[in-house]
């Protein structure tokens, strides 16, 4: 590599791990905020992340709580039939 390349390199890859750094922040600020939504509901924060996953998917392409609401009726069914 010419001198030119390698700076243009290495000036490449100091750019990424700036955008690493920014984005490690970010997740920390993220678990904070689900720590102290978590605390205010009275919930856990796997629970409230769960929360947030199925908002995300349902918001990229729909039917997930239908398809959740459809296979916790087959659970219910299930315990009923059981009991």
């Amino acid at each position: 590599m010419s001198n030119e390349t390698s700076k243009a390199y290495k000036d490449a890859i100091d750019d990424i791990l700036r955008q690493r750094e920014k984005v490690a922040h970010l997740q920390e600020g993220i678990k904070e905020a689900v720590k102290v939504i978590a605390e205010r509901f009275d919930q856990k924060p796997a629970q409230v992340n769960k929360v947030i996953a199925m908002v995300e998917k349902e918001r990229e392409k729909g039917g997930v709580v239908e398809e959740h609401h459809q296979l916790l009726d087959q659970v219910e069914s299930i315990i009923l039939q059981g009991l």
